[in-house]
C-alpha cells in the first residue's frame, strides 16, 4: 500500500515491489488476526476512534491476537483515525505493532467497507543489509502459539 519505506540502519529507501511483497508476506501471515478482527461490529470500532477509547482498541487487538500469536506480539500503537467521505464506506485506520524478538513491524491496519489492508511504515530486524523476504516470513510465523 505504500510506495516506499526506510531502512532505519541505512536510511535508504526500499524499492516498492520489495515492499510490496513484504507487505503481502505480512499481510497473509496476519490474516488469521484481521478476521478475527472483522468481527466486531464497525460502528463501535468508529465510536471508540472518535472517543480516542484507546484502551478498548487496545484490548479488542489484544484479543483478537491471542488465539494466533504469542502473548504481546501483535499490539495496538494508541493512534487511530477514521476518514468519512462522501458516497464511500467510512476507512478506519489504526497504528499497530508486531515485535519479536527477531523482527519488529510498524504498519497501519487499514478497514474499509471494501477491503482490509495493511500499509508497512518500517520493519526493523531483518533489514540488514537489505530485507530477506525469507527470514521475514520465518520470524513471522515463528511468533505464531506452539512455535519455537
Amino acid at each position: 500500500m505504500m510506495a516506499y519505506a526506510h531502512e532505519p540502519t541505512a536510511g535508504i529507501p526500499a524499492p516498492a515491489d520489495l515492499l510490496a511483497a513484504a507487505e503481502q508476506v505480512f499481510a497473509t501471515e496476519i490474516r488469521d488476526f484481521i478476521a478475527e478482527f472483522c468481527l466486531l461490529d464497525g460502528g463501535v470500532l468508529i465510536g471508540w476512534v472518535r472517543d480516542d477509547r484507546h484502551g478498548n482498541i487496545a484490548d479488542l487487538v489484544a484479543s483478537s491476537a491471542e488465539p494466533f500469536f504469542k502473548e504481546a506480539t501483535l499490539t495496538y500503537g494508541d493512534a487511530a483515525d477514521v476518514s468519512f467521505s462522501w458516497g464511500r464506506s467510512p476507512t478506519v485506520i489504526l497504528d499497530m505493532e508486531f515485535g519479536t524478538e527477531a523482527v519488529t513491524v510498524f504498519f497501519k491496519l487499514v478497514l474499509d467497507g471494501l477491503y482490509v489492508g495493511v500499509a508497512i511504515d518500517r520493519i526493523l530486524g531483518v533489514t540488514e543489509p537489505s530485507l530477506d523476504l525469507d527470514r521475514f516470513a520465518v520470524a513471522l510465523s515463528n511468533a505464531r502459539v506452539g512455535r519455537a
